[in-house]
């Protein structure tokens, strides 16, 4: 369950970051966005190293073993408990999901999400388990806002939600049919919750109340006051003889259910967003705001422990897995596994907590790299994507990221564009995690990076509009080239011996790393360019560019004439273009309509096309990069997840 952005916001540059980036990313499915699905010729993938941009809703399966996640990249995801690896990404939310829930036999599972501007998908939606297959959208009422949280029947076939107009809606869960409409609260519903027998449902609202309601008629049966601020986490005993509210008051109130009468009151240190019970009834968890996640003995109120290292994160949403293991979803964008016992942390789910914006594999192709809005740029083992290394060192979004030569080091470049730039270096680590310079890089944000032949300097890219040239070892400015007014993307030649870079307006900048003179200049046909691939051979040139529909070009290089335009992709800015090594394919991919495209490059033939693992989220990014042996593409996405494909 989400609650009030006053809670999960994390400062004025990342809200107004976050709502520019929305508004860009509704453009191209302006015309009508169709629901996830293969198109052509979806490769196998490898693996995912999956990340989520701030949990807002846990659910587990009843079996204990896969996890769900709503987040604000508009996904729900599908994890595996026993490695926390991502098993599926549920594509289809067009704005942030809040809420998800498994339905009793582990089948199906639900979520609810915000209404997005300008768009008729539905925002309560149900997806097949087994294979992430999107079902249906709830037949819920246009303008009802918000869905804050969706529950399941315990018999499996009524879906409660409640939103941001006041209003709970029962809905059928064999077709999405609108049973009911619950009406009374004053303001939004942030939580509901069914009592074990199914007969009846909490709800807990901003109008500080809390009501019960007969689920067969929608009769109002009590109304429990005594908070004195938001009501934003109702929870049933599994035991049925307790129900818990959370509130942003500060406390957890217990009430009887054979009465509703109040129990005891539980104080908190700060807002409560979150409340579970354990399968054996005697513990409840509360968690809020102040990053604090609470175990408490229902029978007398006795704080049990504060779990430790909690402060980490804000909690979103509680869920026991049994009794002794508690699974919390933070706004910090990890879903975490404690140890009811003794509060020890069992597993953190999640690796890239923001859009990946950079993709490179080492010279030998067993390694793959990732560079990420999360400040982070992460190694991954490309035989089985495990973590070798996190380089944490920037202070600001990492843009781009590239191995030596040799693959002994790492080059990462960051820097937000102005006027949210905090970070504008480029650090050069080795490979087993070790800052091994800094360079100062570029005025606005350093935006590409490259090694050359010898591995001695540094070639880099950013919003200054030079190409700079720095010695790798100690981080000292050899060169700072303006000629063709150089900026943005950065591709290097596989000898080394050429870079190309985006100027002014449609042109392309071809530079010699050896001296740095511009040896040409090619020009789109009326777009700008957001990514550039050098063909394995060196002789092509491919730029994605900023425009619907023809929007991927080849160049010859030894000329700079345009070869080919390809058709590319009619709903989105391409951003990522990559040739692999052989020559035979090269890959587009936009963050936009969240597609990958596979072109025949001798003869501009589309061959594969598919949007299945490739992505959502506010933050359009999908960069591409092939492995050197041309077998596997990775790529990284705008909802923080990096993919290996077998194309």
């Amino acid at each position: 369950m989400t609650v009030p952005t006053t809670v999960a916001a994390s400062g004025l540059r990342r809200s107004l970051l976050f709502a520019a980036a929305l508004l860009v990313a509704l453009i191209p499915t302006a015309a009508g966005a169709a629901q996830p699905g293969s198109i052509l010729g979806a490769p196998p993938i490898s693996w995912l190293g999956g990340g989520t941009i701030g949990v807002q809703g846990i659910a587990v399966s009843p079996d204990g073993q896969t996890l769900a996640t709503a987040a604000g990249d508009n996904t729900v995801k599908l994890w595996r408990v026993s490695d926390q690896r991502l098993i599926r990404t549920l594509v289809g939310h067009q704005s942030t999901v809040s809420s998800v829930a498994f339905s009793p036999n582990g089948q199906f599972v639900a979520s609810g999400g915000d209404e997005a501007l300008g768009s008729s998908i539905g925002h309560v939606k149900l997806w097949r388990v087994s294979d992430g297959a999107f079902l249906f959208d709830f037949k819920v009422p246009a303008g009802s806002g918000l869905a804050y949280s969706v529950a399941v029947s315990p018999d499996g076939t009524l879906l409660a939600s409640a939103h941001a107009n006041g209003n709970i809606y029962l809905l059928r869960m064999s077709d999405g049919a609108l049973v009911r409409t619950l009406s009374g609260h004053t303001d939004q519903v942030f939580a509901v919750a069914f009592s074990p027998d199914g007969t009846m449902l909490a709800s807990g609202s901003g109008d500080r109340t809390v009501r019960i309601w007969r689920v067969s008629t929608g009769t109002q049966l009590r109304r429990l006051t005594g908070h004195t601020f938001l009501v934003t986490a109702v929870a049933f005993s599994p035991d049925g003889t307790t129900l818990a509210s959370g509130s942003f008051d500060t406390t957890v109130k217990l009430w009887r259910t054979s009465n509703f009468s109040l129990i005891r009151t539980l104080t908190h240190p700060d807002a409560v967003s979150t409340v579970a019970f354990s399968a054996d009834s005697q513990t409840l968890a509360s968690g809020g705001s102040n990053f604090d996640t609470r175990l408490w003995r229902v029978s007398t109120g006795v704080l049990l422990r504060t779990l430790p290292g909690s402060q980490k994160h804000s909690v979103s949403s509680l869920r026991f897995i049994g009794s002794a293991t508690i699974a919390a979803g933070g706004f910090d964008g990890h879903g975490r596994l404690w140890r009811a016992a003794d509060g020890g942390l069992r597993a953190t789910f999640g690796e890239h907590t923001a859009a990946v914006r950079g993709a490179a594999f080492s010279p030998d192709g067993t390694v793959l790299a990732s560079a990420g809005d999360d400040t982070l740029a992460k190694l991954w083992r490309a035989a089985d994507g495990v973590v070798l290394r996190t380089l944490d060192g920037h202070t600001d979004v990492v843009n781009a990221v590239a191995f030596a030569p040799d693959g002994a080091r790492v080059a990462t470049a960051a820097g937000s564009p102005p006027p949210f730039t905090t970070d504008t270096r480029i650090n050069v680590w080795s490979t087993s995690g070790t800052l091994l310079s800094v360079l100062a890089g570029h005025g606005g944000g350093s935006t590409g990076v490259a090694f050359s032949a010898d591995g001695q300097t540094i070639v880099s890219s950013g919003r200054d509009n030079t190409l700079r040239f720095w010695r790798a070892s100690d981080g000292t400015l050899l060169r700072a080239v303006t000629a063709g007014s150089p900026n943005g993307a950065l591709a290097i030649s596989r000898d080394r011996l050429i870079v190309a870079v985006p100027g002014a307006g449609t042109a392309i900048n071809f530079y010699s790393t050896v001296d740095g003179t511009l040896l040409r200049t090619a020009h789109t046909t009326s777009a700008t360019v957001s990514s550039l691939s050098f063909s394995g051979d060196g002789s092509l040139l491919a730029a994605g560019e900023d425009a619907f529909g023809n929007n991927v070009e080849i160049f010859r290089v030894a000329d700079a004439t345009l070869v080919r335009t390809l058709a590319g992709d009619p709903n989105g800015f391409v951003q990522g273009v990559a040739f692999a090594p052989n020559g035979a394919t090269l890959a587009s991919g936009s963050g936009f309509s969240h597609v990958i495209q596979l072109w025949d490059p001798a003869t501009g033939v589309l061959r594969a096309e598919f949007d299945s693992e490739t992505g959502a989220g506010p933050f359009p990014s999908l960069p591409l990069a092939y492995s050197p042996d041309s077998s596997q593409l990775g790529y990284g996405r705008g909802d923080a997840t990096v993919v290996l494909a077998r194309p």
